[in-house]
Formats: C-alpha cells, structure tokens, sequence
C-alpha cells in the first residue's frame, strides 16, 4: 500500500459487452479536443464541454450513490468543516479493478491502451459548496507504468469545476464553468513518469503541473503552468462560489503519442477525503478488453 499514507467510483457506456469507445485527444492552447464513441451513440466535442455525469444513466451507481449529494461545510456552516464524502469512483473504458504487479494480495485498477483507440478512466462527483481549497493534500495517487511513460497531457487528473456556484457545468467559451487539468509527472503536460516501479505523487505539491488555460480570459495568468497555491488562490479570488463537481483519473493520449500506449497500474488514488486503495472503492469497469492484470 502507499509509503506515505493518506485518509482513507461517470461514463455510461452501452450496451455493457460491446460498447467501443474511442477519445481523440488533441492538446491545443485552451482545450482538449475528443471524439467519444459508443455503439449506442457519439459525442462529439471538447473534453471540457461535455459534463461527463450526462454520460450516466440516471441508476448508475456513481448517480445514485448518496456520497455525491453530500454537502461540504466550512467553519462557519452547521457542522463545522465537513468535506463532502463523495461518490465512489466509477471506472470506464479500459479500466478494471485489478491487482498489483508487484503484490498480488494489494488490490488496484488497471487502465490498458494499447489499442490506440482505447481511453481509461475513473471518476467520483461531489456534493455541494466543495471548494479546491478544499481538496489541498488530498489529491494524490500512485502510479505504475509498465514499459510506458505519461506525457502529452495524459495521464491526468481532471476537476470539474462550476465557477458561478450555481450547482451545474454549463460550460462555454469564456464561460464560469470549465475544468482544471493536473498532470502526472510534474511537468506541464505531465511527462517524465518513472516506468516499472511505484511512484507516489502529490498534485497539491507546488510543482507548475496545473492547466487553467481554460480560465485564461478571466485572469488566470498562470494559464497553463500553474502550481496548486496559484489554482486555489485564483478560484477563492475570482470564483469565490465556485464549487467543484467531480475529479476524473484519465488516460487518453495513446491514439496520436505511441509513447503514452500501454499497462498502467493506479493505487491510493484521491480527490478528497477518501481514497481509492481496493475493490470497494470502485463501480463499474471491466466493460472493455484490458490485458494488464499479471495474475
């Protein structure tokens, strides 16, 4: 389990057999440019633009789970202090619950694209009033590469972020509602990831892996090098009611950097004040063919 503890699952596809589902993923100056593709519909459009809990079907368990609708508080709201429990993390894609390369008895999740066209992902949504500063220590994981590296703005930790405070993403150019990306690796775009051993890292560290390029009209002049002090001060000056909405663990760059294609083992994964570390923490996954499990 992770070396340095820490407190301890939103995409529908259909039908569950044979859904396909494919993502484009196009690193430009503001946005994320993707293609995603099921045998039962296409979505076409930004990554940013698509609020991905529209992607569920209205029983699926990250919707229904109570975690996601449970309020957080500050110090000055009855109780006092409480971050909102959050939903479970919905995998999606390629990912699967799985086991660790190292330690078969540490259960983890897998993303596997080493089909081109192949996205991973998992994801958990919020209850109201979450703030970033919020999230501060408390958005980490543990990653295994397996004779494979991160870069080229995957693999990432996405937040979906409602910057009006109005409880929905209603995202559009200029717009208060966009999507704060981290990358792994440290870097800006990530890069440089560590291959076939565990490696822990700290998104909240103050490393300039932060992307609000998608801010960057509305004074975000870190644009897309920012460090976490600089996300959190950016949104409690300029969005004092924003709330974040859900967090997303993405793995999506395999079909334009040849590099990024392949077995990617994630465990202590955290956006907030649980943390995905087994099988209970998980809904969904196992949809789409993954190969990565040693066992």
């Amino acid at each position: 389990m992770n070396s340095t503890p820490k407190r301890k699952g939103m995409l529908w596809l259909a039908p569950p057999l044979a859904a396909v589902l494919m993502l484009l993923f196009i690193v430009t100056h503001s946005s994320y440019s993707q293609t995603v593709a099921t045998t039962a519909q296409t979505v076409v459009g930004n990554l940013g633009t698509i609020d991905p809990m529209t992607l569920f079907s209205a029983n699926d368990p990250v919707m229904t789970d109570p975690g996601g609708t449970d309020p957080s508080t500050t110090d000055s709201d009855p109780p006092p202090r409480h971050l909102s429990n959050g939903s479970k993390w919905a995998l999606f894609g390629t990912a699967k619950d799985d086991l660790d390369p190292l330690n078969p008895f540490n259960q983890v999740i897998s993303f596997d694209t080493n089909d081109p066209n192949a996205i991973a992902g998992a994801v958990r949504r919020f209850g109201p009033h979450t703030k970033v500063g919020m999230l501060t220590d408390q958005v980490e994981l543990k990653y295994y590469y397996v004779g494979r590296t991160c870069g080229a703005g995957s693999t990432r930790i996405q937040l979906g972020i409602d910057g009006d405070g109005d409880g929905k993403f209603n995202q559009n150019a200029g717009g208060p509602d966009q999507n704060a990306f981290g990358y792994i690796g440290d870097k800006p775009f990530g890069g440089g990831c560590l291959t076939n051993q565990w490696v822990y890292e700290d998104m909240t560290d103050n490393a300039a892996k932060w992307d609000l390029s998608q801010w960057f009209t509305q004074g975000a002049s870190c644009d897309m090098t920012c460090t976490w002090p600089q996300v959190v001060n950016f949104f409690n000056t300029v969005f004092p009611n924003h709330q974040v909405l859900n967090a997303v663990l993405v793995d999506d760059s395999g079909s334009f950097s040849v590099t990024d294609r392949g077995c990617a083992f994630f465990d202590q994964v955290s956006a907030g004040k649980d943390t995905l570390d087994e099988w209970d923490d998980t809904t969904g996954g196992g949809k789409q063919p993954n190969n990565c499990s040693p066992n």
